[in-house]
């Protein structure tokens, strides 16, 4: 296709970019509104579940050497302590190499059991990274330099955590991994996301699921990083496009990668088979050894030209498998895709603005391992059963942003998403709706876009930014507003993640749109951790009425929208479910 040839007017050129973004903004706009749940009306999707095309769990690239990494045995002598791990400067740095790398994929991505119903079923995998649905669109690549026991040479490699290993999909120059003028002992990891998986199921709104998986991947990452004493930065100068280069995948222009086969046939109208089960690529994500209780400086890092030259030339290795035999096409996905691509740029930074000294409320001594590995998402909530509010302000605080604090320390920007809490039963705490502000520069535009009757007191020794707003019994309300799952209402506490949604998306641009989502993600794997800590269960909640949400809370329009919702409470033992370890994989 011809490309289009330039304005000669700098002004013009300047005026048609405008409306471009203008446009790109309203269609990501109209497709939040598109796919909300409603009282009368659910977001387009799937009517009946299509289990003979249910996505294949493992994406294999066939024909790439695959790597065997190390499945680490937990020692407890050995390990970092939660609480301890999770400020900066705590933990001795470990040196890179092939255990260590071993250890962090298997903190991060690895399976973490796998579960049966009833002795003839089919054995499904659960991972240390939850997932809507457990579909796990979320794939990741170690790019790195030669690696001691592990690689020689500077290598692309797509994780497999099926095999808990690491297959060979490109080699690069030592030359051009010099050129990256990373920190020593720094390894790159991507992560893509595979809509079809979470479109099977979900349908348009798939797009907003596959984003809170990237979020709780990124936070997965950043607490795999701090027990090892290195830190997780997400490197958001790096454009979609050159993100879709150094990965082998499509960019946004939606050009099919080196890994594609063109002249596939698609099921679906508009697209083709391979690009319907295409990887789009999230994010890059520095892993450093902390110095000196901080990371190095990565806020202007970018991809070199001659780096990006070269992988314009990179042999890749290996065909992706097929993961279903038909396909359903969900036309605003791909448009999504593009309509929220990054360009290449840094991201202006915002100071960070700590929201005070949290409480001072210890934990008790806990493994971080074991509490990444025991992670469950709860089924059933013990409707009787209550939490400490010690526990309560514990979790919360543990959200608050820090610029030594995992893994809120990942992100470069201010805190966007805020909580609305519904308190069931938390002893030594009123019942009712609470609210934790986790950005102060937004305290009063929540509050004059609230409910006027709000009362908006502070709790004692509560968390920087918590606030009572009504007291009562909202069980009802929070399982209503939350597609009428009980576990809103069994739930210790349940509670519903705000963003600012339009004002960041005409601040920042329509890739932000991702970034919220992405911050979402991150609160649910921090809450979902404390809940561990504390002998509970949490379990992100994607089914929820959007606009009657909103309407609980006052707030109309675009400005503030929920995002994603949360529940932590005790979880009732689940029967006829038998539970294997990760590894080796059960018979079937």
């Amino acid at each position: 296709m011809e490309e289009p040839v330039p304005s000669p007017d700098p002004a013009a050129r300047h005026a048609q970019e405008d409306l471009e973004l203008s446009e790109e903004l309203e269609f990501v706009l109209a497709y939040h509104q598109a796919t909300k749940h409603s009282f009368t009306r659910m977001a387009p999707g799937p009517m009946t579940m299509d289990w003979a095309n249910e996505p294949a769990p493992f994406r294999r690239y066939r024909g790439a050497e695959l790597v065997e990494l190390a499945r680490p045995e937990p020692s407890p002598d050995e390990e970092p302590d939660y609480d301890l791990a999770l400020t900066e400067g705590s933990v001795p740095p470990r040196l890179l190499n092939f255990e260590t790398v071993s250890q962090l994929l298997f903190d991060s991505l690895a399976i973490s059991a796998w579960r049966r119903a009833g002795a003839g079923g089919a054995a499904w995998a659960l991972r240390v990274n939850p997932s809507s649905g457990n579909l796990h669109p979320t794939e990741g690549y170690l790019i790195s330099g030669p690696v001691p026991g592990l690689f020689d040479f500077p290598t692309v490699a797509h994780y497999t955590p099926r095999e808990h290993g690491l297959e060979v999909r490109s080699r690069f120059s030592e030359e051009a991994w010099r050129e990256t003028r990373l920190p020593e002992g720094t390894v790159l990891v991507g992560l893509n996301s595979i809509p079809w998986r979470e479109a099977w199921k979900y349908g348009e709104r798939a797009f907003r699921y596959l984003h809170l998986n990237v979020g709780h991947a990124l936070a997965a990452l950043s607490i795999a990083s701090a027990a090892l004493g290195w830190r997780a930065t997400l490197l958001d100068g790096v454009g979609t496009d050159d993100l879709a280069l150094l990965l082998g995948v499509a960019g946004s222009s939606g050009a099919e990668g080196r890994d594609r086969s063109p002249g596939d046939e698609g099921d679906g109208e508009g697209e083709t088979e391979a690009e319907i089960e295409a990887e789009i690529p999230d994010c890059l994500v520095a892993i450093h050894p902390q110095v000196g209780g901080s990371g190095p400086d990565l806020s202007d890092f970018a991809l070199p030209e001659r780096v990006l030259a070269e992988f314009g030339e990179v042999e890749w290795l290996g065909r992706p498998d097929r993961l279903s035999r038909g396909h359903v096409h969900w036309p605003l996905l791909a448009e999504m895709a593009r309509s929220t691509a990054k360009p290449r740029g840094e991201l202006d930074r915002m100071e960070l603005k700590e929201n005070g000294t949290p409480p001072g409320i210890a934990y008790p001594s806990s493994s971080l391992r074991n509490l990444i590995r025991e992670r469950r998402s709860a089924i059933v909530m013990d409707p009787a059963s209550a939490m400490t509010r010690d526990d309560l302000f514990r979790a919360l605080a543990r959200t608050l942003p820090g610029r030594r604090r995992f893994p809120t320390n990942l992100l470069s920007w201010r805190p966007q998403v805020h909580l609305a809490i519904f308190v069931h039963r938390v002893l030594g705490l009123d019942r009712g709706l609470y609210f934790l502000v986790r950005n102060p520069d937004h305290e009063d535009l929540l509050q004059s876009a609230a409910r006027e009757s709000f009362d908006w007191e502070r709790p004692k020794g509560s968390p920087p930014g918590f606030y009572m707003l009504e007291g009562g019994d909202f069980r009802d309300l929070s399982r209503a507003l939350s597609c009428g799952q009980k576990i809103a209402s069994d739930g210790c506490f349940s509670l519903a993640m705000i963003a600012r949604l339009r004002p960041c998306l005409e601040e920042l641009g329509p890739w932000f749109y991702c970034r919220l989502l992405w911050e979402c993600g991150i609160v649910g794997q921090t809450l979902y951790l404390e809940a561990e800590a504390a002998g509970l269960r949490g379990c992100g909640i994607g089914c929820y009425f959007d606009d009657p949400l909103s309407s609980a809370l006052g707030l109309s329009g675009t400005e503030l929208a929920p995002l994603y919702s949360f529940a932590a409470g005790r979880e009732v033992p689940l029967s006829r479910i038998e539970t294997y370890p990760a590894y080796p994989i059960p018979d079937r």
